[in-house]
């Protein structure tokens, strides 16, 4: 017997438990990048990472969560996934040298890796490649 491809529902649930707290870690970035430019500026000065990368590390932020919240395009999905994951761990990273607890950033990532790997299952697999022609 064929072992069917849908999605339990307890796999639904954790599918999008962990993507919205991805997406409110997301969220909660975007909006003090740029409501407390100010200080978070200082914390990236504190961290080690210069201030100059505020505002486009809220730009790509945005855009991740758009790519990841449309589920159209495989590989930008893949790479927005990819790109968050390395954030966090860079950000667990510098608030760990600074002697903070990145609790935020553990929980990113933990629940990251979970709805990657749960997403084509839940949301099914995007047909479309954003950066392959076909002829």
């Amino acid at each position: 017997m064929a072992e069917s491809k849908r999605a339990t529902l307890i796999e639904k649930i954790l599918y999008w438990i962990a993507t919205l707290l991805m997406f409110a870690l997301m969220l909660l970035a975007i909006v003090n990048y740029h409501l407390y430019h100010e200080g978070m500026s200082a914390f990236f000065v504190k961290f080690g990472y210069p201030t100059y990368i505020v505002y486009p590390l809220a730009y790509l932020k945005l855009g991740a969560l758009i790519v990841i919240a449309s589920n159209r395009y495989r590989n930008l999905k893949d790479i927005a996934y990819g790109a968050y994951f390395i954030n966090m761990i860079a950000a667990t990273y510098a608030h760990l040298s600074a002697g903070d607890n990145p609790v935020h950033a553990y929980v990113g990532l933990a629940v990251i890796p979970i709805s990657y790997t749960l997403s084509n299952k839940v949301r099914g697999e995007p047909k479309r490649d954003a950066f392959i022609m076909k002829s």
